[in-house]
This record gives C-alpha cells, structure tokens and sequence, in this order.
C-alpha cells in the first residue's frame, strides 16, 4: 500500500484528503461529546429567547478554537441539522406535512393556523412582524404540541449554531492587516482559493475579475447584482446634490447635473435606515463587539448614478452617512464625470472607502429588507392568511399551494437560528434596530406598487421603453418584466377555466372566502398587512396572485442565488464598517489604502467566516423537481389526469413560454440560447453573464 501512494503526486494525495463535508455521524457525536446540544429551556430562558433577537442567556458550552476550513463546514451542516429538526415538527403537527392529514374544515384550519403574539402578548412577543404561531393555542391539542415543540428543543437550536463557531479560529484564511496585508493581497488569496477550489471558493466571486473594485462594476450590480431592485429616479436629491457640488466648488459636477436630463439621474437611497430603526439623525449608527475592539458600524449612505445614453450605469457621487440634511453628511464627488473618462481608480483610496460604505449600507437593505422581509415575511403573511380562509378544493389556494413549499420552516428556522445567531453578529446595528428595521419594512410594504409594471414605471424604467439601447444593461428589469407577462398570462388562464373558476368581476366581489382572505391579511389581528388589495375585481385578482407567486418564485430567485458571487468576496460588500465613517470631507479625502483596510472586517475571522458563508448556506443549486418547469409540466399532467382542459392549455401555454425563455437543445445536441441568455448577450462587453431567473433556476417557492 505504501507503495502504491508513494507514486501519486502530493496535489492527488491531499485532493484526496481534502475535507468536502463532514460526516453526519461524527457531526451528531462532536456536538455530544462537546455538549453543544440544545437545552430545555426554563420558562424565564423561554421569554427571554423570545423576547429579544440575541438572548441574554448565552449557550452553556462553546467551543474555544477550531479551523475556518472545519467551522465552514461543520456551519453548514449543523444549519441543515437544525432546518430538518424544524421540518419535523412542521410535518408531525399538520403546520407543513410531508403527507396530508385530512386537516380541511375552516374550523380545523384557523385553530391550526394561528397568527404570533403580538405587542400586546407580553414576553411571547417575539419582535417579528406577523408570522406564524409554532404553537396553535387554546386547542385540546394545545398541551401536547407545546410538549413536541420542547421536547425538540427548537427554541434553543439557534444556540447550537451559535456554539460550534469558535471562540478562536485557528487558520484564517486572509491573515492580518498588522502582517502587511494589502487589497491585493487580499485578491492574490482570494485567486489562490478559487485554484484549489478550497472551501466555499470551489464557486465564482466577484473577486476573480481583476476590475472587481471598478465604477463599472459597482454601479451595474445595481443592475444584475443580488439587489438590482432598489435604484430608483434621484427626484428631489438631484438639487441636494447640485447644492453640495456648489459649496465645494466642483463646477465640472454642477454643470454635469444641470444639463442631465433628470430621467436619467437615479439613485440607491439607504437614507431611511436611521429612522427605521428608530435613531435620531445625529445617532451613531453602531454595535459594541464580543471583543473589544471589534465593534461594528453602519451607514445610511446615498449614491447617485448618471445613467449615460448609450446604458453606461455611472456613479457621480455618495453620501457616506445621511444624517437628516446635506449639510451634516459627509458627500464625496467621482473625479470621473464619465465612465470614459481615464484616471486610477485603484489607488483613489477615498472614493473605493465610498463605494464599500454604499455597500455595506446595501447589505443591511438588502438582506433585511428586500430579502428577508420583502420576500420571506410578506409570503408567509399570505401563506398564513389563505390557511385560515381558503377552502383547500378553493382554485387560488389549488393554485398557490405549490409555491408555499417549504416556506413556513424556512422562515421558522431563520428567526430562530439566522437572524439571531449569524446576521446580528456581523451588521453594525443592534439586534432591537434589525427588529426594528423589519417591522418598519413590513409596516411600509406597498403591494400593488410592487407589480412588476407599476414598479419598474415607479423607479424610472418604463416597460415600454425597457428593450430601448439606455436600458440595455438592466437585465433584471428586462428579465422580470417578461417572466411577470408570462406567468400573469398563465395565472388568468387558470382563475378562468378551472372548475370553480371566475367568469366575471361579479363572481370575484361575490366570492366570501376571497374577501375573507382579504379581511385577514389587513386586519389588526391578522397580517397587519394594510396595502393588501380588497379585491372586487377578475384583474385584481390576477395581479394579486400574480404577485404571491412573482414573490415566491422568480423575485425571490433573483435577490437571493447571487449572493455566493458577490457577498463570498466580503470586500465586495461587507455587512458592516469595522470603523466610523469619517465626519467631514476634509478627513475622507485623507484616506489611504489603510484606511480602507481598517474598515474592512479582515482581522475579524469570525465575522469575516460568517459574512462569507451566509451567501453560500443560502445560493444552493434548485433541485430539478423544484423548479418551475417541472412545476408547469406538473400542472399540465395533472390536469390531463383531472380532465381539466382549461387548465391543461394554460399550462402547455406556460411550458412552452419557460422553454423559450431558457436555453435548449435542437435535435443534434447545440445549444438554442433562449430570450433570457440573449438579453445577457446583449449587455455591454465583460459584464457578468445574467440568467439567474432561467427557468430550469427558478425556485417555485421560498426554498431557502
């Protein structure tokens, strides 16, 4: 034996060793030999989890050092451990189960389906906008789930996650900015990784383009990154800007804004962070550390883009740090009026400080608000509502019931474990601002503007005018706004020509449980949901379905699978500021590339693992019998098997609109680019390939 290794090379032999996953076995025994298990909870443990984002009683064993490459892994599979323990308990108490129970009469449902406590429930109010109870209350069945529920421990499963980081981290991948690190060291790294395929870099990053750091590929993430939803006209900033353009006397930028047609001026305004989590504008937006020294902090930044006429998406300038007015923010002008123009970006250190603060701010806006609260939050409001009010044999609930797979554990499992134990360590907010910042989000959800149309019209990108050269980069919008056309056409088909379908607005404002279903999701004691449409009409109706299915599928696709590529690269866009921003102009314009890198999470391993692994738990390939091709295949069987013709043509209608939408293959195995890779084709040469809402990608639901 001894022989045989001795004649294969060392890069074989350790390829052979390296670690892909650990074992679940000795995963399950590692956290009982440790005695990381979760805990029953006392009743004052219980209120106090509930109570508050990080609870105040902290895991009882803890491991004190580990390796990144090991944590990395054991992060991920104790995170599905933890997923499947809340499946479990969806399944086994009817909330989601793998098999139907017979669970059909409103009575039945509404006692099953209960919403959370809320301000007024004392310390069951767990801070979250309404979502679902894990434990149905006042039932007969009442004493024996609150029994599953703490016999499964889930209450305290976040702890384990929490316990298996290490206090230590032995092998940081990055070393230390003391040890001369620099930005290209850092890329040097990051490249050396992705060669070997180590870790979570057997995926892209931003970080293997050598221009990652450039205007060009800041601003078009604002178009095809993992947020491309946000920007937004500039309106009233235009003049604010202008204003401070005067004051520093940058007459180049004044006369630039002036003659600037203002439809083509467009921001991304983080500006409301501070109030939304209830700061004052002179607040210090920041969170004390578990080490000294590591406190984090965070920004509400402003950046304005010049959208140029041949679809150049071009950053003008960024308020670091929005504070109430102009004149007490920090506000740095681009030297580079235009995206022609030549000059080093690499080493203007105090614009690249901009542009990482800008996406820091965009993090909290992204994964909080767009992500988790946009999608996730919004959905099981929905999700709960249409459990409480529709009749399983309804055709809407027939309809959506596909695109709620899985969501409800989901969604349990990351406030139990995601948002308390990996978010609220790595954001520069609090754990009561982030709960803050949710619940204004929810508060402040506007669902018909939502609409794909009227949201695209809202920020400035008319759909009649989205294939026009100016918008030629905006991938997203003109991806969405076919998908939206697409699955709107189906959604009609069906409400139509089901059994029990609509012939009429009349049928619609007559429909009790389509009012009920309203009723519930508006109320004070239901969704809270105020923007929810009281439908009377056919088309109201089909907007809205449209949009809880827009929702759970391709819009949660599309701001959610892109985060491995430009969030595993944290430097692309870190959660925090490992510094203050700087309070005057004077003292940004000093900054020099160490300035930068103090800002930068690098001598933080811990932090540094968790913002890189969050993207890659979270950007799993779809499974090919959950996507929604298979799902519209599915529809047009099924309804052949029903003898439901109707409903069959709707779907053969949307099989076939999916498959010109995706890539094929002709008869002698070539590849058929399908309208989506074209629109990719046809943004400006170099920019990263944009099919992230291919059908055969398409999550039908809320998977993860």
């Amino acid at each position: 034996m001894s022989s045989l290794w001795s004649n294969i090379s060392s890069n074989l032999v350790e390829d052979s060793l390296r670690l892909v996953a650990w074992d679940e076995g000795l995963v399950t025994q590692s956290i009982a030999q440790n005695k990381l298990w979760p805990r029953a909870l006392s009743a004052d443990a219980k209120r106090d989890a509930l109570g508050w984002i990080v609870p105040k009683t902290a895991p009882q064993n803890k491991l004190s050092e580990g390796t990144f490459h090991g944590t990395s892994r054991a992060l991920t599979q104790v995170f599905d451990l933890i997923q499947t323990r809340f499946n479990s308990y969806f399944d086994v108490i009817n909330l989601q189960p793998s098999l139907p129970q017979g669970i059909t009469t409103p009575e039945e449902k509404r006692r099953l389906y209960q919403w959370s406590p809320g301000p007024d429930s004392g310390p069951d109010y767990d801070h979250y906008p309404p979502h679902l109870s894990l434990i149905p209350k006042g039932s007969k069945d009442d004493f024996t789930q609150a029994q599953i529920f703490d016999r499964m421990r889930l209450l305290d499963s976040g702890f384990v996650l929490a316990s298996i980081i290490p206090d230590k981290i032995k092998d940081f991948v990055y070393g230390y900015p003391d040890q001369g690190a620099t930005i290209a060291q850092i890329e040097q790294r990051n490249h050396d990784l992705r060669s070997a395929k180590k870790d979570i870099y057997a995926e892209p990053n931003v970080g293997d383009r050598k221009d990652w750091y450039t205007d060009e590929m800041f601003a078009q993430q604002s178009f095809t990154g993992n947020n491309p939803t946000t920007i937004e006209l500039a309106k009233d900033w235009i003049d604010k800007f202008k204003t401070v353009a005067k004051e520093q006397n940058n007459k180049k930028m004044v006369q630039l804004l002036t003659n600037t047609d203002n439809a083509s001026l467009y921001v991304q305004d983080c500006s409301h962070i501070r109030e939304a989590v209830g700061a004052t504008a002179d607040t210090k937006l920041w969170v004390q550390g578990k080490v000294k020294g590591e406190d984090r902090f965070a920004c509400a930044s402003v950046t304005l883009y010049r959208l140029e006429p041949k679809g150049k998406l071009h950053p003008l300038a960024i308020v670091i740090d929005f504070k109430g007015n102009m004149e007490k923010s920090v506000v740095i002008f681009n030297q580079r009026l235009h995206s022609s123009d030549k000059g080093d970006q690499q080493t203007d250190w105090p614009w690249r400080y901009a542009k990482t603060a800008a996406q820091a701010s965009d993090w909290i806006r992204h994964e909080v608000g767009v992500h988790l609260n946009d999608c996730h939050l919004v959905e099981e409001a929905v999700i709960v509502a249409a459990y409480r009010t529709l009749p399983e044999d309804h055709i809407v609930y027939r309809l959506l019931y596909p695109h709620w797979l899985k969501t409800l554990a989901i969604n349990a499992g990351a406030r139990s474990t995601l948002v308390p134990h990996v978010v609220c360590d790595i954001i520069g907010i609090t754990p009561e601002q982030t709960y803050s910042y949710l619940r204004d989000s929810y508060k402040n959800f506007k669902w018909e503007e939502h609409y794909v149309p009227k949201d695209l019209e809202r920020r400035g990108f008319p759909v009649s005018q989205i294939n026009d050269e100016k918008f030629h980069n905006y991938a997203y919008a003109r991806d969405i706004q076919i998908m939206w056309f697409v699955l709107h056409k189906f959604v009609l088909a069906y409400l139509q020509n089901g059994s029990n379908g609509y012939k009429s607005d009349e049928d619609v404002a007559n429909d009790q449980h389509i009012r009920d279903w309203c009723d519930e999701l508006r109320s004070d004691n239901g969704g809270q949901l105020k923007s929810f449409p009281d439908i009377k009409t056919l088309n109201e109706l089909v907007d809205t379905v449209t949009m809880c299915i827009h929702i759970a599928s391709p819009q949660h696709t599309a701001i959610n699978y892109l985060q491995e590529y430009y969030q595993s690269f944290v430097i692309n866009k870190p959660p925090s500021l490992s510094c203050p921003p700087p309070q005057s102009i004077d003292e940004l314009k000093k900054y020099t590339e160490k300035d930068l890198m103090a800002a930068l999470p690098i001598n933080r391993p811990t932090e540094w693992l968790l913002a890189s692994h969050i993207p890659y738990l979270l950007s799993y390939r779809v499974a090919e019998n959950q996507n929604l091709v298979t799902y519209a295949i599915s529809q047009y069987h099924l309804a052949d098997e029903n003898g439901e013709d109707g409903i069959k043509e709707a779907s053969r209608k949307l099989v076939m609109d999916l498959r010109s939408l995706g890539d094929a293959k002709d008869e002698k195995g070539n590849r058929v680019k399908g309208i989506f890779s074209k629109i990719s084709d046809e943004m400006d040469e170099g920019f990263v390939e944009y099919k992230v809402m291919e059908p055969i990608a398409t999550a039908v639901s809320i998977l993860i």
